[in-house]
């Protein structure tokens, strides 16, 4: 088995799902719970509860670094945590049946520093997956030379754009020539629209109930179809599919099978709430 490396944010996840239309300036009754989230965070909880070895890099509040290391312990990832002052990030979901909308505070993602992931750390892993919010606010040189450094390590560099809205922020033109080269690019349809296929060799198009699209080289070459199931919360969809194709590659699965397989996590996760493995 190949070792992969996760980077990105650590959120504490208040998910809200109203019975019915939130009513302004009133109550609606809804169910509301709290876990630790973040794209990145859920991702690699996914990719270890599908068997990959998964060590994980973020930034949290100082005071909250044994917390969630533990909380990583509990799904078998190794978290090495760096610390800032600022508090660890929080987002209010917002879930109305397969749309959802989110109000995030990043807090401490914001000090995650990658000039400290060296070529010579790098080498030790075979895949390395980035959440696109890691990349948000840098500059160009930064982010190029992070993912040369990845490259040169002779890793496979897999990155989840992240944000329709953060990519516009960013500007798409700039982020499509921040990640351009990168192996696999993982969007779903509304960032797929914003970023096409030039920017990866691989492109893997989530599109929730409509299944998943494959281009290899700017070329659709697949198409998986994914089963059908009654959604309660999609929060966690695109980082479990990301996390389970992730740990098939890195235990030698062929790409389209691996895609197959990740297709049918994401469908099991929507059936419950909250974005990671029930354990």
């Amino acid at each position: 088995m190949e070792r992969v490396l996760v980077i990105g944010d650590v959120i504490d996840d208040i998910i809200v799902v109203p019975e019915g239309q939130v009513r302004a300036n009133t109550d609606t009754n809804a169910q509301i719970t709290q876990t630790l989230g973040g794209s990145a965070s859920n991702m690699a909880s996914w990719a270890s509860h599908e068997g990959a070895e998964v060590t994980f890099i973020g930034c949290v509040g100082s005071s909250d670094a044994d917390r969630v290391t533990k909380e990583f312990e509990s799904f078998g990832v190794h978290a090495q945590l760096q610390t800032s002052e600022k508090s660890t990030g929080s987002i209010v979901v917002l879930v109305e049946g397969d749309s959802r909308s989110m109000l995030t505070d990043r807090g401490a993602n914001k000090d995650l520093s990658l000039e400290a992931l060296t070529i010579e750390y790098l080498s030790d892993f075979s895949y390395v997956f980035v959440s696109g919010y890691t990349l948000f606010g840098r500059s160009e040189a930064e982010i190029k030379n992070f993912i040369f450094r990845v490259q040169d390590a002779g890793a496979l560099l897999a990155i989840d754009p992240g944000s329709t809205g953060y990519i516009k922020d960013f500007g798409v033109e700039l982020f499509k020539s921040c990640v351009n080269g990168v192996d696999i690019l993982l969007p779903n349809e509304e960032e797929f629209e914003l970023l096409s296929t030039e920017s990866s060799h691989i492109t893997i198009v989530t599109k929730g109930s409509h299944g998943v699209d494959l281009y290899i080289e700017g070329i659709k070459t697949n198409s998986f179809e994914t089963e059908k199931v009654t959604a309660i919360d999609p929060t966690g969809a695109g980082d479990a599919f990301a996390g389970s194709l992730i740990a098939n590659l890195s235990q030698g699965v062929e790409l389209h099978s691996a895609i197959a397989n990740a297709t049918k996590t994401a469908a099991k996760v929507v059936t419950t709430i909250g974005a990671r493995p029930q354990l």
